[in-house]
């Protein structure tokens, strides 16, 4: 019986090559036996045979296909074959002015495939080029997925310990543009065993090379570098400086402190940024000149924000007006980085201009030392912060400062149990959110006490108390299930619903919503959109994948993001194979670290190709980072909250007083440094307060406004 099935199997084969060959599509040829090879293996398949049938012959007729799918399986074809004969034909592929060389998708896959093999004489050639973007009919590796190609290009070829190799990135890093960003990012990545491939029979040390080795952090380059010191050309010179001063070698000192006074503008910014590298005491004084002049001021406040220190509180302060509107903003933070009683006393006068009134007030927040702190008691005291907007500024920057540093101001407590009794709803606002965010209120007693009737939550004190879980540990955003659960409904969810929807961070699996719901809430974006795509992967079964498919297939790279979170708890085994796909050709860096981070979370085997390749190839260090953490065994999947950490402070500004409608309780989706999204709703001032946020810049996103006459949905 096996013998007769095995005659069937072959025979249905023999059929199918028949029939391939009846529509012209066989266009495999002949190649050269290889003198290393064996002579019966790298000669033609003869007709008939197993290797004729299967082997490249099969994947050469594929690469000819119209389909690209046809041609995808074709390369990937001879990746999985990976003779000698295999990987010379996809070479041979991408040199000829073939169908292949102009698809983005195949070149991407067939440079993945062959950077396995950039040790091998006919490959490293073919790799230089993707990397130099030169190419048959003058590609130019300007598609979407050109970075990823060249990317996958340079850093396979800085694994190759090879003089020519070294030569051709090094020729890249000194032609500059995208070429040579992308090989110096290679070279940091895998930096050489020895410097002599970089340096070797350099007379003199081109800028970008010397920029290189400071990155590289090698001290090998120390002496190359000091030399360099002496060229006569200044932008070499100013390169050699940077690169000794980010290694730390204080050669370049005494030559700093000339620049640092000199009238050239160049030499004035390079000499201030080798004296803050160096922790030079007239690094201040070098920031100060900078901050002074027209040309160099945004240069100053740039160096400033990196190297805080006191004795800049002033001189920010003074090229404040001066400065564009929208980097006056950054000033202020300088300021407030600066510290120093001087800085304090600059940011209370600040308080007063409406412009700069949250930015001056988040610095006193975040301030350390006791004088920040005396600063914001002194205005809880004060008389004029009473009653009103100034009030709920100084108790929201009050908030802050005892959520964020642990320092609270004295006289905050009495100042939330008054606003707790007034009339206006963005005060009780802020005193909710200020009692839970302390602790001085449990998240279910403010919840209670916001949904007194028992039919009807007041929306501005829930919005409050669900930002203000989040300050509580990875447990809080959980206290708001019942919110939830009275308000999910509709295609599109109310304000209360995106509100209450910080429980969907608690439990990504959305216990206790109907699937169809979810489903519907992820397909129509907004800010519950991407929480709820992340729970649908959890409800996978036939009826829903597809819905699922659509998703991580979609416009919104956010909504992207959170599905393929989701397949991390995907209880179908296949959903390995979703995220794999799903990395393949995905160009959003966010996404590509969301689908490590979910695969992270799985435990077939087929989660490790896809992870290895974003290990070694991909273009981001984030993702390459959490790629070998994730083949260490490690998950990497994000936390719901951090208790202590970072707080964002947005306040909303209307366009005239006929737009304050468009501010108040104000729907918005907030993502996460980590990626993970964070549905939020403003308080009725139009102001947003978001704890327990993970360290690094978050975006925020405000959802379309409501049309008149609608439900309330964001």
């Amino acid at each position: 019986m096996r013998r007769a099935l095995a005659t069937l199997a072959f025979a249905s084969i023999a059929l199918a090559q028949e029939a391939a060959h009846a529509q012209g599509l066989a266009v495999g040829r002949q190649r050269e036996v290889e003198a290393e090879g064996d002579a019966d293996a790298a000669s033609a398949p003869r007709s008939g045979t197993l290797r004729g049938l299967l082997g490249v012959p099969v994947a050469e007729r594929l690469l000819s296909s119209d389909a690209a799918e046809d041609r995808l399986r074709g390369v990937t074809r001879l990746g999985a074959i990976g003779t000698p004969e295999a990987i010379d034909a996809l070479v041979d592929t991408l040199e000829q002015s073939s169908i292949v060389a102009r698809d983005p998708r195949a070149r991407l896959e067939a440079v993945r495939i062959l950077a396995a093999h950039a040790d091998r004489e006919s490959v490293r050639p073919l790799l230089i080029r993707e990397l130099s973007d030169i190419g048959p009919e003058g590609r130019s590796g300007a598609t979407p997925l050109g970075t990823l190609t060249r990317a996958a290009a340079a850093l396979s070829l800085a694994k190759v310990e090879d003089k020519k190799t070294r030569a051709a990135l090094v020729a890249a890093v000194l032609q500059g543009g995208p070429a040579g960003e992308t090989a110096a990012r290679a070279l940091v990545a895998h930096p050489p065993a020895s410097l002599a491939a970089l340096l070797e029979g350099r007379r003199k040390l081109d800028p970008a090379l010397a920029t290189l080795l400071g990155e590289m952090g090698d001290l090998r380059a120390i002496d190359k570098l000091r030399t360099a010191l002496t060229e006569t050309d200044q932008a070499t010179r100013v390169a050699a400086a940077l690169a000794l001063a980010r290694l730390g070698d204080a050669t370049p000192l005494s030559l700093a402190q000339t620049w640092a006074k000199a009238q050239d503008v160049r030499q004035r910014r390079a000499g201030a940024e080798v004296l803050v590298r160096l922790g030079a005491k007239e690094a201040p004084e070098a920031i100060t000149r900078l901050l002074g002049a027209d040309a160099t001021r945004l240069d100053g406040l740039r160096i400033a924000l990196v190297a805080p220190s006191p004795a800049l509180a002033m001189p920010i302060a003074s090229s404040l007006e001066s400065l564009p509107a929208e980097e006056q903003g950054k000033a202020v933070a300088a300021i407030g980085r600066a510290g120093g009683m001087d800085a304090v006393n600059v940011l209370l006068g600040l308080l007063a201009k409406p412009d700069l009134a949250t930015g001056a007030a988040f610095a006193l927040a975040t301030m350390p030392g006791k004088d920040a702190r005396t600063a914001l008691e002194m205005a809880l005291a004060s008389d004029s912060t009473k009653k009103g907007a100034p009030r709920r500024l100084v108790v929201r920057a009050a908030i802050v400062r005892a959520i964020a540093l642990g320092d609270e101001p004295r006289g905050l407590g009495d100042s939330l149990a008054a606003m707790a009794g007034e009339k206006d709803p963005s005060d009780r606002a802020v005193s909710a959110f200020g009692r839970v965010a302390t602790g001085r209120t449990s998240v279910q007693d403010a919840v209670e006490g916001a949904c007194a009737s028992g039919k009807i939550c007041d929306l501005a004190l829930i919005a409050a108390i669900a930002r203000a879980s989040l300050a509580r540990g990875p447990e809080g955003p959980a206290e708001l299930s019942s919110v939830l659960a009275k308000v999910s409904e509709g295609a599109q969810p109310s304000a209360l619903a995106v509100a209450a929807g910080v429980v969907l961070l608690a439990d990504p699996r959305g216990a206790g919503l109907p699937t169809a719901l979810l489903a519907r809430w992820a397909e129509g974006g907004g800010p519950l959109g991407p929480l709820a795509a992340r729970a649908l992967p959890t409800r996978d079964d036939e009826a829903v994948r597809g819905r699922i498919k659509r998703l991580l297939e979609g416009t919104d790279p956010v909504i992207r993001a959170h599905t393929a979170l989701g397949l991390g708890l995907d209880p179908e085994p296949d959903a390995v194979t979703l995220l794999a796909s799903a990395y393949r050709f995905e160009e959003d860096v966010a996404v590509r670290r969301a689908i490590v981070r979910a695969l992270s979370q799985r435990k077939e085997m087929q989660r490790k190709a896809p992870l290895i390749t974003a290990r070694d190839l991909d273009p981001d260090d984030g993702v390459r980072a959490l790629a070998r953490a994730a083949l260490t065994g490690r998950v990497v999947a994000p936390s719901a909250a951090t208790s202590g950490g970072s707080v964002v402070w947005v306040s909303l500004v209307a366009n005239g007083p006929d737009a304050m409608g468009s501010i108040a309780g104000r729907a918005a989706r907030v993502v996460r440094s980590d990626g993970l999204c964070v549905p939020v709703v403003a308080d009725p001032d139009g102001v947003l307060l978001v704890p327990g946020l993970p360290a690094g810049p978050s975006v925020l996103a405000l959802a379309p406004e409501a049309v008149s006459g609608d439900a309330p949905a964001p």
